[in-house]
C-alpha cells in the first residue's frame, strides 16, 4: 500500500516485519491534547423575576433570576442599577462547596439569599422601591452575567384632600377626581397637574360650591377619599325687610319684621330703632307696640365675617288708636323699604 498522509504534528514511525508502514504520535502529544481546556462558554442571559408581581409594604418579595443559573459559584446583589459602588452592594452568595452569604454595606438585615441566587426582602418598605442588580459568576462562564430590575412597593392608598389645592398622597397609579359624586371633566376653569395628583380651581365661583373627591387605585389597592365639601363664601349684596314699608300700625297689634339677605355663610342680623340697638339679633323681630316710642324707623343690619360685606334696609312703622273694628289691622304702604349694601374697600 502507498504511504499514509503526512501531519506536520506526527512526524516520527516504526517499521513493522511485514513492510507495513504505521504513524504513531509521540507520547508527549498525546498526553498534552488530553490536558487541552474546554473552551469558555457564552454566559446565558438571565432576567430577573418578582414574586408577587406587586409587593406591599410590610409584605416580602423574591427577586429570582430566570432560568436559574447553572454551575453557579457566587452572585452579588446591589441596591443600584450597576455594579460600580461598592456602598451598594447588598450581599455576596457563595453556593460552592457550601452556601454561604456575606452582607455587604447595603445590606439592612431584612435580606437573605436563596438557591439559585434569589434575594429575598421581609418587611417591606416604601423605600425599598429603587433599582436591583444581580451579578452571576458560574464555573463554565468566563464573564459574569449581569441583569437589573426595578422594584416598585406599593402602600395603601391615602388620598389627602386639602383646600385650596387637593392632592393625592405617593402610591397611586391612577387618580380619578370626583365633584358630588359624578367624575370631574377637566375644563380651562378646572386644572389638573400633568400626573393628575393635584386640582386647581382658579377663580373660583358659586358654581363651584360641591363636595370634592379623589379616588386613588394601584394594583394591590383602591380607595376613595372623604368627601371634601367646598364652601363658596359671598354676599350680602342686599337686604330687604318683609313687609316692606311704610307700615301703619294699631297701637297693641302684633308686629313681625323678617330681614332678608342673601349670603354664604347665613349672616349676623342686628335690629336698630330710630338709631339704638334694639339687641335683637335674629332674622325676625316680633313685637307688640304699647307705647308710642315704639314707632318710627326700624333698621335691620346684616354682616358676613367671612367676606367682609355688610348690607342694611329699613321700613317705617307708624302707630295709631285705632277704634274697635280696627284692632287687628296692620297697613303697609305697599311700595319696599329702603335698601343699602355696604361693601369693603
Amino acid at each position: 500500500p502507498g504511504p499514509l498522509p503526512h501531519s506536520p504534528s506526527l512526524r516520527q514511525h516504526i517499521t513493522l516485519t511485514t513492510g507495513l508502514s504505521l504513524w504513531s504520535p509521540p507520547a508527549a502529544s498525546v498526553l498534552g491534547s488530553c490536558l487541552q481546556p474546554a473552551p469558555a462558554q457564552t454566559p446565558t442571559p438571565v432576567t430577573i423575576v418578582l414574586t408577587p408581581p406587586s409587593p406591599v409594604v410590610g409584605g416580602g418579595v423574591s427577586l429570582a433570576p430566570q432560568p436559574p443559573p447553572q454551575d453557579l459559584l457566587t452572585c452579588n446583589w446591589y441596591r443600584s442599577a450597576t455594579v460600580t459602588d461598592p456602598n451598594s452592594l447588598i450581599l455576596i452568595y457563595v453556593q460552592y462547596p457550601n452556601p454561604v452569604q456575606n452582607n455587604g454595606p447595603a445590606h439592612t438585615g431584612r435580606e437573605t439569599a436563596g438557591p439559585g441566587c434569589a434575594l429575598n426582602i421581609a418587611g417591606l418598605t416604601l423605600s425599598d422601591t429603587g433599582s436591583y442588580t444581580v451579578q452571576i459568576q458560574s464555573s463554565t462562564a468566563a464573564t459574569p452575567v449581569r441583569s437589573t430590575v426595578v422594584l416598585r412597593v406599593y402602600g395603601k392608598c391615602h388620598p389627602s384632600p386639602r383646600e385650596p389645592l387637593y392632592h393625592v398622597g405617593e402610591g397611586a397609579n391612577t387618580v380619578l377626581w370626583l365633584r358630588d359624586g359624578a367624575s370631574l371633566v377637566p375644563s380651562e376653569r378646572l386644572g389638573l397637574s400633568p400626573d393628575n395628583r393635584t386640582l386647581t380651581v382658579p377663580n373660583v365661583t358659586r358654581g363651584d360650591d360641591a363636595a370634592y373627591q379623589c379616588e386613588v387605585r394601584n394594583p394591590v389597592s383602591t380607595n376613595r377619599s372623604e368627601p371634601s365639601t367646598v364652601m363658596v363664601a359671598y354676599g350680602p349684596n342686599s337686604a330687604q325687610i318683609d313687609p316692606p314699608g311704610p307700615i301703619a300700625l294699631t297701637l297693641g297689634l302684633l308686629l313681625n319684621l323678617t330681614c332678608i339677605a342673601d349670603s354664604v355663610p347665613a349672616p349676623s342680623y342686628r335690629w336698630v330703632l330710630n338709631g339704638t340697638d334694639s339687641k335683637e339679633t335674629g332674622s325676625s323681630l316680633t313685637f307688640n307696640p304699647t307705647t308710642w316710642a315704639q314707632q318710627g324707623t326700624y333698621e335691620c343690619w346684616t354682616h358676613n365675617p367671612v367676606t367682609g360685606r355688610t348690607a342694611w334696609a329699613s321700613v317705617a312703622v307708624s302707630l295709631c288708636r285705632g277704634r274697635r273694628r280696627d284692632r287687628h289691622r296692620v297697613t303697609s304702604g305697599g311700595s319696599a323699604g329702603r335698601s343699602h349694601g355696604l361693601f369693603p374697600l
